[in-house]
């Protein structure tokens, strides 16, 4: 029996590509036979006109194959389950800013298959990322991030606020990066916990810039690429 559900139908699987968008999860792209996947996001769902996009690879290899072949495969995470999937393109294209995008039809079928996995990736004792944040009457908020994903961060706090509660908006955050890289973007707590020395909150990104999010998609895959070599090294 297969450990994966088929999603078909353009309308159902244009709508979980949505999601997959709205989550800011990062996907992997896949050139058939050509070694190592690059790593990119969808930016655009039509359900009316039956397309989608997603950004420009990080590899003028990458874009030149997928140019050449039109034809990739995908495996990304939402909500911690696997799903893949294989599209051609239809064309490739560039926005007002000249950012490049590419374009495609709706794949005949999705499988979301019925393992989850984590797909945060969290930072090391040494790799200092913090995020801050006013909530007006209260407090100004400053707290250590302890996990990233494209969709969101995992935050320490040596204070707790009662304020802080599950569907509570942050209209504006400031995140650091190790590197020195900041970004700027609205928040929304999926969850509080107290603790021993302090709180945990995990929120979700809102109104974040699509270069921001490849800020952090680079980052991500820094912390991955780090997390590999270390469990290697085991």
């Amino acid at each position: 029996m297969a450990d994966y559900q088929e999603v078909t139908g353009d309308g159902p699987v244009l709508r979980l590509l949505d999601r997959i968008r709205q989550h800011h999860t990062l996907i992997h792209v896949r050139i058939q036979g050509k070694g190592n996947p690059w790593s990119s996001a969808i930016i655009a769902v039509d359900i009316a006109n039956r397309i989608w996009q997603f950004d420009e690879l990080p590899s003028a290899e990458g874009h030149r194959l997928l140019i050449k072949e039109r034809c990739f495969s995908i495996d990304t995470r939402l909500d911690g389950v696997i799903i893949k999937f294989q599209a051609e393109i239809s064309l490739s294209g560039s926005d007002a800013k000249g950012l490049i995008y590419y374009q495609a039809p709706p794949p005949r079928a999705i499988h979301v298959y019925q393992r989850r996995s984590n797909f945060r990736a969290s930072l090391a004792s040494g790799q200092q990322a913090t995020v801050t944040f006013v909530i007006p009457g209260v407090a100004m908020m400053r707290g250590r991030i302890t996990d990233i994903s494209l969709g969101g961060i995992g935050v320490t706090f040596s204070s707790w606020t009662q304020v802080l509660e599950n569907g509570f908006q942050v209209v504006k955050s400031t995140i650091s990066l190790p590197d020195g890289k900041v970004i700027c973007c609205g928040l929304k707590v999926c969850f509080v916990r107290r603790g021993t020395f302090g709180m945990f909150m995990g929120a979700r990104f809102t109104n974040i810039s699509r270069d921001d999010q490849k800020q952090i998609t680079r980052f991500v895959l820094t912390l991955d690429r780090e997390q590999a070599k270390r469990s290697r090294l085991l």
